[in-house]
Protein backbone atom coordinates (compact mmCIF):
# COMPACT_ATOMS: atom_id res chain seq x y z
CA UNK A 1 0.00 0.00 0.00
CA UNK A 2 2.80 2.28 0.98
CA UNK A 3 4.51 1.44 -1.91
CA UNK A 4 1.84 2.14 -3.87
CA UNK A 5 0.73 5.41 -2.91
CA UNK A 6 4.39 6.31 -3.12
CA UNK A 7 5.01 5.83 -7.15
CA UNK A 8 1.49 7.65 -7.49
CA UNK A 9 2.73 10.90 -5.80
CA UNK A 10 5.84 10.53 -7.24
CA UNK A 11 3.52 10.73 -10.60
CA UNK A 12 1.85 13.59 -9.26
CA UNK A 13 5.30 15.38 -8.40
CA UNK A 14 6.80 15.31 -11.96
CA UNK A 15 3.40 16.01 -13.57
CA UNK A 16 3.34 19.65 -11.33
CA UNK A 17 7.06 19.58 -12.35
CA UNK A 18 6.60 19.60 -15.92
CA UNK A 19 3.34 21.91 -15.31
CA UNK A 20 5.73 24.65 -13.99
CA UNK A 21 8.84 24.19 -16.58
CA UNK A 22 5.71 24.90 -19.44
CA UNK A 23 5.02 27.97 -17.96
CA UNK A 24 8.18 29.24 -17.20
CA UNK A 25 9.09 28.12 -20.73
CA UNK A 26 5.90 30.27 -21.83
CA UNK A 27 7.55 32.98 -19.95
CA UNK A 28 8.67 36.01 -21.66
CA UNK A 29 12.45 36.75 -20.84
CA UNK A 30 12.64 40.13 -19.21
CA UNK A 31 15.74 42.07 -18.46
CA UNK A 32 15.20 45.38 -16.21
CA UNK A 33 17.59 48.04 -16.19
CA UNK A 34 18.91 48.19 -12.86
CA UNK A 35 20.49 51.54 -12.91
CA UNK A 36 18.31 52.81 -10.26
CA UNK A 37 20.02 50.91 -7.69
CA UNK A 38 22.97 53.09 -7.56
CA UNK A 39 21.35 56.55 -7.27
CA UNK A 40 19.90 58.09 -4.25
CA UNK A 41 16.08 57.18 -3.34
CA UNK A 42 13.57 59.68 -5.38
CA UNK A 43 9.92 58.51 -6.24
CA UNK A 44 11.57 57.50 -9.88
CA UNK A 45 14.04 55.04 -7.74
CA UNK A 46 10.75 54.07 -5.27
CA UNK A 47 8.75 53.18 -8.12
CA UNK A 48 11.01 50.80 -9.96
CA UNK A 49 12.36 49.34 -6.81
CA UNK A 50 8.31 48.73 -5.65
CA UNK A 51 7.48 47.12 -8.89
CA UNK A 52 11.27 45.32 -9.34
CA UNK A 53 10.53 43.20 -6.13
CA UNK A 54 6.88 42.32 -6.87
CA UNK A 55 8.31 40.63 -9.96
CA UNK A 56 11.23 38.92 -8.89
CA UNK A 57 11.34 35.24 -10.21
CA UNK A 58 10.08 36.51 -13.75
CA UNK A 59 12.70 39.06 -14.76
CA UNK A 60 16.52 39.51 -14.86
CA UNK A 61 17.98 42.63 -13.19
CA UNK A 62 21.39 43.55 -15.15
CA UNK A 63 23.16 46.60 -12.36
CA UNK A 64 26.16 48.22 -13.17
CA UNK A 65 29.23 48.49 -11.55
CA UNK A 66 29.43 50.95 -8.60
CA UNK A 67 31.69 53.27 -10.01
CA UNK A 68 28.90 54.10 -12.93
CA UNK A 69 27.39 56.92 -12.08
CA UNK A 70 26.53 60.38 -13.26
CA UNK A 71 28.19 60.12 -16.79
CA UNK A 72 29.42 56.89 -16.37
CA UNK A 73 26.52 55.46 -15.95
CA UNK A 74 24.70 56.93 -18.84
CA UNK A 75 27.85 55.54 -20.81
CA UNK A 76 27.05 51.75 -19.31
CA UNK A 77 23.30 52.14 -20.02
CA UNK A 78 24.08 53.24 -23.91
CA UNK A 79 26.72 50.78 -23.85
CA UNK A 80 27.00 48.31 -21.94
CA UNK A 81 23.69 47.16 -21.41
CA UNK A 82 22.47 46.69 -24.79
CA UNK A 83 25.10 43.70 -24.77
CA UNK A 84 23.37 42.34 -21.65
CA UNK A 85 20.75 41.75 -23.21
CA UNK A 86 21.10 39.26 -25.58
CA UNK A 87 17.48 39.41 -27.19
CA UNK A 88 15.58 39.59 -23.87
CA UNK A 89 13.16 42.42 -23.88
CA UNK A 90 14.30 45.17 -21.47
CA UNK A 91 12.45 47.24 -19.06
CA UNK A 92 13.80 50.63 -18.50
CA UNK A 93 12.32 51.55 -14.91
CA UNK A 94 14.02 55.39 -14.46
CA UNK A 95 13.27 57.45 -17.47
CA UNK A 96 16.20 56.66 -19.46
CA UNK A 97 17.32 53.68 -21.23
CA UNK A 98 19.85 52.68 -24.62
CA UNK A 99 18.27 54.20 -27.64
CA UNK A 100 19.79 51.48 -29.50
CA UNK A 101 17.85 48.71 -28.23
CA UNK A 102 13.98 48.71 -29.78
CA UNK A 103 13.04 45.89 -27.86
CA UNK A 104 12.18 47.82 -24.72
CA UNK A 105 9.76 49.25 -22.67
CA UNK A 106 10.31 52.44 -20.80
CA UNK A 107 8.51 54.18 -17.72
CA UNK A 108 8.85 57.79 -18.43
CA UNK A 109 7.39 59.89 -15.32
CA UNK A 110 7.12 62.99 -16.81
CA UNK A 111 8.72 65.01 -19.50
CA UNK A 112 9.57 68.28 -17.16
CA UNK A 113 13.73 68.19 -19.23
CA UNK A 114 11.29 69.41 -22.09
CA UNK A 115 8.75 71.68 -20.45
CA UNK A 116 11.16 72.99 -18.16
CA UNK A 117 14.63 73.21 -19.42
CA UNK A 118 15.64 75.84 -16.83
CA UNK A 119 15.28 73.46 -13.78
CA UNK A 120 18.53 71.46 -15.12
CA UNK A 121 21.85 71.80 -15.28
CA UNK A 122 22.39 73.01 -18.87
CA UNK A 123 24.20 69.72 -19.97
CA UNK A 124 22.01 67.34 -18.63
CA UNK A 125 19.21 69.18 -20.44
CA UNK A 126 20.49 69.26 -23.02
CA UNK A 127 21.24 65.77 -22.98
CA UNK A 128 17.55 64.84 -21.87
CA UNK A 129 16.24 66.45 -24.45
CA UNK A 130 17.97 64.78 -26.92
CA UNK A 131 17.11 61.66 -25.39
CA UNK A 132 13.87 61.42 -24.68
CA UNK A 133 12.43 61.82 -28.26
CA UNK A 134 14.79 59.24 -29.79
CA UNK A 135 14.22 56.96 -27.00
CA UNK A 136 9.90 56.64 -26.91
CA UNK A 137 9.99 56.71 -31.19
CA UNK A 138 12.13 53.81 -30.87
CA UNK A 139 10.88 51.14 -27.98
CA UNK A 140 7.78 48.94 -28.35
CA UNK A 141 6.18 50.80 -25.54
CA UNK A 142 6.27 53.38 -22.86
CA UNK A 143 4.49 53.07 -19.67
CA UNK A 144 3.92 56.58 -17.03
CA UNK A 145 2.35 56.89 -14.00
CA UNK A 146 -0.25 59.06 -14.73
CA UNK A 147 -2.86 60.49 -16.72
CA UNK A 148 -1.31 63.85 -16.62
CA UNK A 149 1.93 62.73 -17.86
CA UNK A 150 0.31 60.49 -20.75
CA UNK A 151 -1.13 63.54 -22.03
CA UNK A 152 1.86 65.16 -22.25
CA UNK A 153 3.99 62.13 -23.53
CA UNK A 154 1.09 62.62 -26.98
CA UNK A 155 1.19 66.55 -26.97
CA UNK A 156 5.04 67.07 -26.69
CA UNK A 157 6.52 63.95 -28.21
CA UNK A 158 3.98 62.80 -30.00
CA UNK A 159 3.71 59.17 -28.72
CA UNK A 160 0.31 57.28 -30.31
CA UNK A 161 -2.03 56.72 -27.40
CA UNK A 162 -2.12 53.26 -27.97
CA UNK A 163 1.25 52.71 -27.25
CA UNK A 164 1.77 54.84 -24.15
CA UNK A 165 0.19 52.98 -20.81
CA UNK A 166 -0.49 55.00 -17.77
CA UNK A 167 -0.23 53.00 -14.66
CA UNK A 168 -0.70 54.74 -11.12
CA UNK A 169 2.26 54.06 -8.35
CA UNK A 170 1.02 51.94 -5.00
CA UNK A 171 2.21 52.64 -1.66
CA UNK A 172 3.67 50.77 0.54
CA UNK A 173 2.01 49.03 3.24
CA UNK A 174 4.80 50.56 6.22
CA UNK A 175 2.88 53.71 5.12
CA UNK A 176 0.52 54.01 7.79
CA UNK A 177 -0.37 55.71 10.76
CA UNK A 178 2.51 55.69 13.23
CA UNK A 179 2.15 54.76 17.20
CA UNK A 180 3.02 58.14 19.29
CA UNK A 181 6.13 56.03 21.10
CA UNK A 182 7.58 55.67 17.57
CA UNK A 183 7.24 59.15 15.98
CA UNK A 184 8.20 60.16 19.34
CA UNK A 185 11.49 58.54 19.33
CA UNK A 186 12.26 58.92 15.24
CA UNK A 187 11.40 62.69 15.91
CA UNK A 188 13.72 63.68 18.87
CA UNK A 189 16.60 61.35 16.56
CA UNK A 190 16.22 64.48 14.45
CA UNK A 191 16.02 66.89 17.18
CA UNK A 192 12.77 68.01 15.53
CA UNK A 193 9.97 69.19 17.47
CA UNK A 194 6.18 69.70 17.36
CA UNK A 195 4.42 71.16 16.13
CA UNK A 196 5.88 70.90 12.20
CA UNK A 197 4.85 70.68 8.22
CA UNK A 198 6.59 68.97 6.18
CA UNK A 199 8.32 69.12 2.27
CA UNK A 200 9.84 66.04 1.26
CA UNK A 201 11.58 65.60 -2.07
CA UNK A 202 14.97 66.40 -3.81
CA UNK A 203 15.58 70.39 -3.62
CA UNK A 204 15.02 71.76 -6.86
CA UNK A 205 12.80 74.36 -9.09
CA UNK A 206 9.89 72.92 -9.58
CA UNK A 207 9.17 71.89 -5.78
CA UNK A 208 8.64 75.48 -5.70
CA UNK A 209 10.54 76.20 -1.99
CA UNK A 210 10.63 79.91 -3.19
CA UNK A 211 7.02 80.42 -2.94
CA UNK A 212 6.69 78.75 0.70
CA UNK A 213 9.11 81.43 2.27
CA UNK A 214 6.85 84.27 0.44
CA UNK A 215 3.89 82.53 1.61
CA UNK A 216 5.69 82.02 5.34
CA UNK A 217 6.12 85.57 5.11
CA UNK A 218 2.65 86.70 4.13
CA UNK A 219 1.15 84.44 6.90
CA UNK A 220 3.00 86.85 9.78
CA UNK A 221 2.90 85.81 13.30
CA UNK A 222 0.52 83.34 12.60
CA UNK A 223 2.86 80.89 12.14
CA UNK A 224 4.71 81.95 14.71
CA UNK A 225 6.46 78.56 16.39
CA UNK A 226 5.56 76.18 13.64
CA UNK A 227 8.55 74.79 11.92
CA UNK A 228 9.03 73.38 8.40
CA UNK A 229 11.19 70.62 7.68
CA UNK A 230 12.54 69.90 4.68
CA UNK A 231 13.48 66.17 3.96
CA UNK A 232 15.57 65.71 0.37
CA UNK A 233 18.80 66.06 -1.08
CA UNK A 234 20.46 68.57 -3.82
CA UNK A 235 20.85 66.84 -7.23
CA UNK A 236 23.21 67.61 -8.79
CA UNK A 237 21.52 67.19 -11.91
CA UNK A 238 19.07 69.69 -11.15
CA UNK A 239 19.85 73.49 -10.27
CA UNK A 240 19.55 73.19 -6.59
CA UNK A 241 17.19 75.53 -4.57
CA UNK A 242 18.57 75.52 -1.31
CA UNK A 243 16.38 77.26 1.76
CA UNK A 244 18.06 79.98 3.16
CA UNK A 245 20.13 79.21 6.21
CA UNK A 246 19.10 82.84 7.31
CA UNK A 247 15.41 81.21 7.53
CA UNK A 248 15.15 79.85 11.21
CA UNK A 249 11.52 78.23 10.97
CA UNK A 250 13.48 75.49 8.29
CA UNK A 251 14.79 72.93 9.04
CA UNK A 252 17.09 70.60 6.72
CA UNK A 253 16.71 66.75 7.02
CA UNK A 254 19.03 65.59 4.56
CA UNK A 255 20.04 62.43 6.11
CA UNK A 256 16.83 60.77 7.21
CA UNK A 257 16.93 57.23 6.51
CA UNK A 258 13.97 55.61 4.79
CA UNK A 259 12.42 53.70 7.49
CA UNK A 260 12.15 56.73 9.61
CA UNK A 261 10.09 58.58 7.06
CA UNK A 262 6.79 57.30 8.12
CA UNK A 263 7.03 58.00 11.64
CA UNK A 264 8.24 61.55 10.21
CA UNK A 265 5.05 62.23 8.10
CA UNK A 266 2.94 60.55 11.18
CA UNK A 267 4.49 63.58 13.17
CA UNK A 268 3.42 66.07 10.94
CA UNK A 269 0.64 68.76 11.27
CA UNK A 270 0.23 68.04 7.68
CA UNK A 271 2.69 68.09 4.13
CA UNK A 272 3.06 70.94 1.56
CA UNK A 273 3.91 69.62 -1.84
CA UNK A 274 3.25 73.08 -3.52
CA UNK A 275 5.25 71.84 -6.64
CA UNK A 276 4.94 73.66 -9.94
CA UNK A 277 4.80 70.55 -12.03
CA UNK A 278 4.64 66.54 -11.05
CA UNK A 279 4.74 63.17 -12.91
CA UNK A 280 2.89 62.19 -10.24
CA UNK A 281 3.37 63.50 -6.43
CA UNK A 282 4.29 60.00 -4.42
CA UNK A 283 5.09 61.91 -1.25
CA UNK A 284 1.32 63.45 -1.66
CA UNK A 285 0.38 59.67 -1.61
CA UNK A 286 2.60 58.07 1.36
CA UNK A 287 1.54 61.71 3.22
CA UNK A 288 -2.24 60.44 2.88
CA UNK A 289 -1.34 56.60 4.09
CA UNK A 290 0.22 57.96 6.97
CA UNK A 291 -3.19 59.85 8.32
CA UNK A 292 -1.32 63.43 7.31
CA UNK A 293 -3.56 66.02 5.94
CA UNK A 294 -2.15 67.77 2.97
CA UNK A 295 -1.74 71.03 0.95
CA UNK A 296 -1.25 70.55 -2.24
CA UNK A 297 -0.34 72.02 -5.53
CA UNK A 298 -2.99 72.39 -8.09
CA UNK A 299 -1.01 71.52 -10.81
CA UNK A 300 0.70 68.52 -12.47
CA UNK A 301 -0.69 65.29 -11.59
CA UNK A 302 -1.47 66.16 -7.95
CA UNK A 303 -5.15 66.80 -8.43
CA UNK A 304 -5.36 63.28 -10.09
CA UNK A 305 -3.75 61.64 -7.10
CA UNK A 306 -5.18 63.75 -4.37
CA UNK A 307 -8.89 63.43 -5.71
CA UNK A 308 -11.24 65.30 -2.84
CA UNK A 309 -8.25 64.69 -0.20
CA UNK A 310 -6.57 67.80 -0.43
CA UNK A 311 -6.18 71.27 0.27
CA UNK A 312 -5.37 72.90 -3.01
CA UNK A 313 -3.34 76.31 -3.49
CA UNK A 314 -2.28 77.69 -6.57
CA UNK A 315 1.18 77.16 -6.94
CA UNK A 316 2.29 80.46 -8.28
CA UNK A 317 0.17 82.87 -5.71
CA UNK A 318 2.16 83.18 -2.36
CA UNK A 319 -1.19 84.41 -0.50
CA UNK A 320 -3.24 81.26 -1.79
CA UNK A 321 -0.28 79.13 -0.12
CA UNK A 322 0.11 80.92 2.69
CA UNK A 323 -4.14 80.75 3.39
CA UNK A 324 -4.10 76.97 2.39
CA UNK A 325 -1.34 76.42 5.26
CA UNK A 326 -3.35 78.62 7.56
CA UNK A 327 -6.25 77.20 7.15
CA UNK A 328 -4.57 73.16 8.17
CA UNK A 329 -2.77 74.75 11.08
CA UNK A 330 -6.14 76.44 12.71
CA UNK A 331 -8.55 74.35 11.64
CA UNK A 332 -9.15 71.09 13.45
CA UNK A 333 -12.52 70.36 11.31
CA UNK A 334 -10.52 70.69 7.64
CA UNK A 335 -7.37 68.60 9.01
CA UNK A 336 -9.74 65.55 10.25
CA UNK A 337 -11.65 65.67 7.13
CA UNK A 338 -8.34 66.02 4.96
CA UNK A 339 -6.73 63.40 7.07
CA UNK A 340 -9.97 60.64 6.49
CA UNK A 341 -10.33 61.01 3.04
CA UNK A 342 -6.34 61.17 2.61
CA UNK A 343 -6.45 57.64 4.39
CA UNK A 344 -9.22 56.50 2.24
CA UNK A 345 -7.98 57.64 -1.17
CA UNK A 346 -4.55 56.18 -0.43
CA UNK A 347 -5.97 53.31 0.00
CA UNK A 348 -7.34 52.95 -3.62
CA UNK A 349 -3.10 52.81 -4.83
CA UNK A 350 -1.51 49.40 -4.30
CA UNK A 351 1.85 48.54 -5.50
CA UNK A 352 0.96 45.08 -6.19
CA UNK A 353 -1.67 45.87 -8.92
CA UNK A 354 0.64 48.47 -10.41
CA UNK A 355 3.23 45.73 -10.75
CA UNK A 356 0.63 43.14 -12.53
CA UNK A 357 -0.49 46.02 -14.62
CA UNK A 358 3.53 46.40 -15.67
CA UNK A 359 3.39 42.41 -16.05
CA UNK A 360 1.06 42.60 -18.27
CA UNK A 361 2.55 45.49 -20.85
CA UNK A 362 5.96 43.94 -20.62
CA UNK A 363 4.02 40.36 -21.32
CA UNK A 364 2.10 41.78 -24.65
CA UNK A 365 5.76 43.68 -26.01
CA UNK A 366 7.54 40.64 -25.72
CA UNK A 367 4.73 38.68 -26.97
CA UNK A 368 5.02 35.97 -24.07
CA UNK A 369 2.05 34.82 -21.92
CA UNK A 370 1.13 37.06 -18.65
Amino acid sequence: MAGGAGWLWRLFKRARSLKRSSRTRNMPDVVVNGRFLSRPITGVERYAGEITRRLEGRIRVCRPPDSAIGARGHLWEQMRLPRLVNGALLWSPANTGPVVVSRQVVTVHDVAPLDHPEWFEPRVGAWYRWLLPQLVKRVARVITVSQFSKTRLMERLGVPADRVVAIPNGVSGRFHPRPSAEVTRVTARYRLRAPYLLMVGSLEPRKNFDVVARAWAEAGPALDGLTLAVVGDTRQTLQPAVPDPRLGWVRRLDDVHDTDLPALYAGAIGLVIPSLDEGFGLPLLEAMACGTPVVAARAGALPEVAGDAAIFVDPHDPASVAGGILRLVGDETARQTCRARGLERAAAFDWDRSASMTWQVLSDAAGGAA
